[in-house]
């Protein structure tokens, strides 16, 4: 059952370490990504039966800019900020978050509005080791990824990731160029 009445509108930032020239994003397990999955389409069906070896969750995994739902009164911005210091353990304000743009988000299922950001950080900034909320069931693995591949990443369909991710990927090439 998809309900799609209390959708809530998100926000998502991408951030890049000015300092290592990295892009830093999220890895976390997606059921929806690993039921989908040819690994998993091939499994007969035994919910009482983990699934073994090459048919791990490794294949529901996504990587993503990091994000949460609008579900506080605080600006999308605010949100935007708490969940990358959630998420990466990185401390940024609202006011260095830069708007990307906003979107409309599973136009087929919800029609929620995300709002995207940018953000720059420094090694400095970093305050913990992130990786979500563990009271909200949030397991959340940091990846960095170097500048000169990250075109490359955009497109590697052996690393799923949603739209959005690769939408502000190119945002960046296209307003910071490729150094």
């Amino acid at each position: 059952v998809h309900n799609t009445g209390d959708r809530q509108a998100v926000v998502s930032t991408q951030s890049t370490g000015t300092q290592r020239k990295v892009f830093v994003f999220v890895r976390q397990f997606r059921p929806a990504v690993f039921i989908k999955s040819a690994a998993a389409q091939s499994l007969p069906w035994n919910p009482d039966t983990p699934p073994s070896n090459e048919f791990s969750t490794e294949h529901g995994l996504t990587y993503e800019l990091c994000a949460g739902i609008i579900d506080r009164n605080d600006t999308p911005a605010e949100i935007a900020a708490a969940e990358v210091f959630e998420e990466t353990g990185y401390r940024v304000a609202a006011s260095d978050l830069t708007p990307i743009t906003r979107v409309v988000n599973g136009v087929g299922t919800s029609g929620a509005i995300q709002h995207m950001y940018y953000a720059e950080v420094e090694d400095s900034q970093r305050e913990t080791q992130g990786g979500g909320l563990a009271e909200e069931g949030e397991v959340v693995e940091v990846i960095d990824v170097d500048r000169s591949d990250i075109e490359t990443f955009a497109f590697d369909e052996s690393k799923p990731k949603p739209p959005g991710c690769t939408l502000c990927i190119i945002w960046w090439l296209n307003n910071h160029g490729r150094d």
